[in-house]
């Protein structure tokens, strides 16, 4: 984790204690402090479930890395479900996808680009990333579509819990394909030096791959070989902090975002499809960014498409699944213009990766569509 992140973690106090004197006197000092804490929160997560797959072993370290490697998101979720905030929650899911598959990916192609020229990446991978993206677009455009012919409330939210299981099952498959492949590398090292590598969908391949390519070397820092993980206790103690720490910063930061709507005449959807995911996400965009920045498109691409799969097919599913036990459900039909953009990210990512290979225009493209998409959504009214 890189040394900005850990004089960020001091927002992650600040917020709880303005709550905890100030009250709801001070609700965007509390937005604005929760949601940077949340950032570096996120990072010692995500490097603290990469170190406990060091103990555990891939299979059950690929579950920890499904169930906390999205943590934020999810848990901004629940706090929002129970707010009641539904437009806040479908807008972050949509809004983690987008930012994955536009945002980052793009800035990565336009940096990576700038400073190498053309860069290549394996277009077989490439494949299977743009088709669980177009499986994800579907799972959200099926339901929205089933609306024009049933009007039934019951009937649409069964249909989203069916669906629901469906992805959630495919994205078992997709993590037993990711386990397969992290043995079939440590059985046979030699794989590690190829270019290609098969559809990522957690942070620890990330780590590995990078590594590989590092030679061992913290992507942030480049301080020295990668060091054995800290002890066990210590770990999960790390774990179980950075997750109470992500849980009450995010009940603080859906707690002030209908006062900080009135108060800056924003809509809730833009603060779900902007601001949530960037913060969620912000450690993993540095490292997607930096990996680039070395020549390494190909884990820049497994990063974005990684993480946005991972949102589509077991976040999005099991928020679905824990609305049942709240007043307000939630179901998989979203607004005519979130899944315009989701589907314009996806043909997109499915052009741009083609040829495998790409150039600082391509990155400039997808930013581009991103921007345009963050301008609608500002102007949305509240």
């Amino acid at each position: 984790m890189p040394r900005w992140l850990y004089y960020l973690l001091i927002m992650a106090v600040v917020a709880p204690i303005l709550s905890l004197t100030w009250g709801s006197q001070q609700e965007l000092a509390i937005f604005v402090c929760s949601a940077l804490g949340l950032i570096p929160l996120a990072a010692l997560i995500g490097r603290s479930t990469e170190d406990l797959e060091y103990y555990v072993g891939p299979i059950a370290g690929g579950l920890l890395n499904a169930t906390f490697g999205n943590a934020p998101e999810l848990i901004i979720g629940i706090f929002a479900l129970q707010e009641g905030l539904i437009s806040v929650v479908k807008a972050s899911i949509t809004g983690s996808i987008i930012s994955n598959a536009l945002l980052v990916l793009g800035s990565s192609l336009a940096f990576g680009g700038w400073r190498w020229g053309k860069q290549y990446f394996s277009a077989r991978d490439a494949g299977q990333y743009t088709a669980m993206m177009i499986l994800a677009v579907a799972s959200l455009l099926i339901p929205a579509t089933a609306t024009l012919a049933v009007h039934d409330a019951g009937r649409i939210q069964s249909i989203s819990i069916a669906i629901s299981v469906i992805l959630l099952l495919v994205y078992i498959m997709y993590l037993a394909l990711h386990v397969f492949h992290v043995r079939s590398t440590r059985r046979n090292p030699s794989r590690r030096g190829k270019a290609a590598t098969v559809a990522v969908p957690t942070q620890s391949e990330e780590s590995e791959e990078v590594e590989a390519v590092t030679g061992g070397v913290d992507p942030h820092e480049l301080e020295g070989p990668h060091q054995k993980p800290p002890h066990l206790l210590l770990t999960i103690a790390i774990l179980a902090a950075a997750t109470f720490g992500t849980a009450w910063n995010s009940e603080l930061l859906v707690g002030a975002i209908t006062p900080v709507t009135r108060m800056l005449g924003w809509s809730p959807v833009f603060i779900g499809i902007v601001i949530i995911p960037i913060v969620g996400n912000a450690a993993e965009h540095s490292s997607a960014l930096y990996i680039a920045l070395r020549d390494r498109v190909d884990l820049s691409m497994a990063i974005a498409a990684g993480s946005s799969i991972q949102v589509a097919t077991f976040v999005a599913p099991l928020l679905v699944l824990i609305s049942l036990f709240y007043a307000t459900p939630l179901n998989l039909v979203f607004e005519p213009l979130e899944l315009v953009i989701l589907g314009v990210a996806a043909v997109l990512f499915a052009f741009i990766s083609l040829d495998g290979e790409s150039t600082w225009l391509a990155g400039v493209q997808l930013m581009a569509v991103y921007i345009m998409a963050c301008v609608v959504f500002f102007f949305i009214p509240g």
